[in-house]
């Protein structure tokens, strides 16, 4: 089974301008309930970024896909944040006990 990343990947290949594709992709993806999804994609095709339009399009549905209590990598909910914390502290204090060893 193909993941949201992987198929958009497929996508952005065959449109014409990938990279504004993946952009708009996790754009897309990390979009919240409360923003104007509707109006950001017609201001996209009126400015004529086709590909943005699609990739942004294809990022919200993407996180349509989630099974429910999967959490993306930049979810903003506390618990995440503070594993996020947390795993950043763990690096900053191996970095510190690499350079006292040394």
């Amino acid at each position: 089974m193909s993941t949201p990343i992987d198929i958009a990947e497929r996508r952005a290949a065959a449109s014409s301008d990938p990279n504004l594709f993946l952009a708009a992709f996790h754009l897309g993806a990390q979009a919240t309930a409360s923003e104007d999804t509707d109006g950001y994609v017609r201001a996209l095709i009126g400015q004529g970024d086709h590909a943005a339009a699609a990739g942004y399009l294809e990022g919200l549905a993407s996180r349509r896909q989630l099974p429910p209590g999967v959490h993306t990598s930049l979810c903003g909910c506390v618990p995440c944040r503070v594993r996020r914390d947390e795993r950043a502290y763990a690096k900053w204090q191996k970095a510190c006990r690499k350079q006292v060893a040394a």
